[in-house]
């Protein structure tokens, strides 16, 4: 990312995939062959969100094949509820996203982070933010 006049690059994250600045906040990656950016100025985030995200279909599934076990009395159903279970387990995916006023969600998964981490990398847009805005309303004070 090339950065404007004035800007410094304050935190990256994800191997550089995530770039936060004074100014702005950037995720850069490629997934299946195609490669995108997202760029959201600081001052137009509206809010950040760490979430879960998983496909329902799979925990659906192991629930009624534990239903079946119980009602057939069959073990082999057990073991269809836990390899459901397990292919929803291992598939969610821990994300964030930041939101701004309007166009498109940041949003990146942030696995192998733990908690601490991530609250950190949270509060340090925050901050950035905060500051920015800070710089906004002085600028547009002094003139």
């Amino acid at each position: 990312m090339k950065l404007l006049s004035n800007e410094k690059e304050l935190l990256t994250s994800n191997g550089n995939k995530i770039i936060l600045t004074n100014y702005r906040i950037q995720l850069k990656d490629s997934i299946w062959g195609q490669s995108f950016a997202i760029i959201i100025f600081l001052e137009d985030i509206s809010s950040i969100e760490v979430k879960y995200k998983s496909n329902l279909l799979f925990i659906a599934l192991a629930i009624l094949s534990l239903l079946f076990t119980v009602y057939s009395n069959n073990n082999i159903g057990f073991l269809i509820s836990c390899i459901f279970f397990a292919i929803w387990w291992f598939t969610r995916k821990h994300i964030i996203a930041i939101a701004p006023n309007g166009g498109s969600v940041l949003n990146f998964q942030v696995e192998g982070m733990n908690d601490s981490v991530i609250y950190d990398f949270i509060d340090n847009v925050s901050s950035a933010k905060l500051n920015r805005i800070g710089e906004l309303a002085q600028s547009n004070n002094i003139r």
